[in-house]
């Protein structure tokens, strides 16, 4: 028995990949979940401590920019 490995681009295009494949019966389909990756990055968040030191700005300033 030999393995091929497809790397589909197109996700929406799987399911019909798979449906054709089962329709060959010397063909034997085994599907992975692709794994989500969580990107984990390592801060610092003392790095954003004072970032807002020295700005003159109210949260009603942020609440009628948000709304623009």
């Amino acid at each position: 028995m030999q393995r091929i490995v497809i790397h589909v681009k197109d996700d929406t295009k799987i399911n019909a990949l798979v449906s054709f494949l089962n329709e060959i019966n010397f063909i034997d389909v085994e599907s992975e979940e692709k794994e989500v990756s969580t990107i984990s990055r390592k801060g610092d968040l003392r790095k954003l401590f004072g970032i807002w030191e020295n700005r003159d700005i109210s949260i009603a300033d942020i609440r009628q920019k948000a709304w623009r």
